[in-house]
């Protein structure tokens, strides 16, 4: 950074230093997470890619490409003022409203569910793009109603329309798994704005109530919920994934079987391992070991997620990264469990890790917020050495505020000044 602090004072050029552009913890974590991925997807395909088409390197090019895209993403979403996203949000959650009902019509169907449009060279899963558009719309609506929120029509009402809307298109998927996510975002964030516990423990049961007519109406949710009770006495049809994933996160033992081998990955028993069981495969493989190494960095991701609501300087940061720190944390801690077989199958991929260039996308492009939002954290800590007068930076959405007067505070002598905006590079 000694080109953007070199007219500084060396006093003020030192304190800046010590301030981080962006969370560095927060992207090593997610480039790891990516890299990790990359090895396990690989390695859960090769065998069966050489088998069906000679080449064992068919889904790794295409998972790359993924990564590719989403670091992209990842790019664009650090670079672009968070704030920008409030302008964003009704456009967004329309263009999300669009894709789900083109799917009623025009989806692909596999495994039994329509929830991929079929685009030239690849397909999208607007289910996943819903999750980030509802965050981005409670926290553009949650900070406009500030302790308005304590009021149980004002903190339900609104919120609980988007909500229905976007679960009513979901379940024509069907894709209940979402639909249990939407509601945990709405309720969490709710709950952290300051919305009484009481009315969100009555909502709480009015929903558990009608889950649970949703899956006793339903001949396949009814059977997942029987084949968790009881996974091996469904193991030839309902509880083939949780029994077979079963065996293979007990087969690793502490250090696993390597990477390429596995009983249950080479001989193609555990279905879908390279995208909602990916973790079934790292615990064959890499052992008890991998995946503690994974959960370690899924928690440093969650940890700083949380530190940088935290330290955010306005509620729509705050409540965005709680809300995007929080739909990370739920699909990991979902897909985890569901390959231990301590909670029904769900279909959610493991954020970062998985195959699947939808859920890629969105979870980078989460990252990609939540380091734009500490990138502004830093402006906050820079200010007071920099004597900033305003109380905010020019807000992209909001009208033009007058241009600030920076003068320097540390340092034997007055240095030439530098926007701040270089300063932070």
């Amino acid at each position: 950074m000694s080109a953007t602090t070199e007219n500084y004072s060396p006093d003020l050029s030192d304190e800046i230093r010590r301030v981080d552009p962006y969370d560095t913890t927060l992207l090593l974590s997610v480039f790891m997470l990516l890299a990790l991925g990359a090895v396990m997807v690989y390695s859960a395909t090769i065998n069966d890619d050489t088998w069906r088409t000679g080449d064992g390197t068919v889904h790794l090019r295409t998972h790359l490409a993924h990564v590719g895209i989403g670091l992209g993403v990842l790019l664009l979403g650090l670079t672009l003022p968070y704030r920008t996203w409030r302008g964003l949000v009704y456009p967004g959650l329309l263009a999300v409203v669009f894709l789900l009902v083109l799917v009623m019509g025009f989806g692909t169907t596999a495994g039994n569910a329509r929830r991929w449009l079929a685009l030239p060279g690849f397909s999208v899963q607007p289910a996943e793009m819903a999750k980030l558009a509802f965050i981005i719309f409670l926290a553009y609506s949650l900070e406009k109603k500030g302790e308005r929120v304590r009021r149980f029509s004002v903190a339900f009402i609104p919120h609980l329309l988007v909500c229905g809307v976007l679960i009513l298109l979901c379940l024509f998927q069907p894709d209940f798994g979402t639909c249990v996510l939407l509601v945990l975002l709405m309720f969490g964030m709710l709950f952290v704005a300051g919305t009484p516990f009481a009315y969100i423990s009555l909502f709480g049961c009015v929903g558990g109530f009608l889950a649970f007519q949703a899956i006793a109406s339903n001949d396949m949710r009814l059977g997942r919920i029987m084949a968790f009770i009881d996974p091996w006495a469904h193991r030839s049809d309902r509880g083939y994934q949780m029994v077979n994933s079963m065996i293979a996160v007990g087969s690793g033992g502490i250090t696993g079987q390597s990477l390429g081998f596995g009983g249950q990955t080479l001989t193609g028993y555990l279905p879908e391992g390279h995208t909602d069981f990916i973790l079934s495969v790292l615990a064959e493989q890499l052992g008890l070991l991998g995946v503690l190494v994974a959960v370690i960095l899924f928690g440093l991701v969650l940890w700083r997620g949380l530190a940088i609501a935290l330290a955010a300087r306005d509620d729509f940061g705050r409540f965005l990264a709680f809300g995007i720190t929080l739909l990370l944390g739920l699909q990991t801690v979902i897909n985890m469990l569901v390959a231990v077989a301590l909670i029904p199958t769900k279909g959610l991929t493991l954020p970062f890790v998985s195959y699947g260039g939808s859920s890629m996308l969105v979870s980078c492009l989460g990252a990609g917020i939540l380091l734009s939002i500490s990138r502004d954290i830093r402006k906050g800590r820079l200010a007071p050495l920099l004597d900033i007068t305003d109380e905010e930076d020019d807000d992209a959405s909001g009208p033009k505020r007058p241009r600030r007067r920076r003068r320097l505070r540390l340092g034997s002598r007055r240095a030439k000044q530098r926007p701040l905006d270089e300063v932070i590079g």
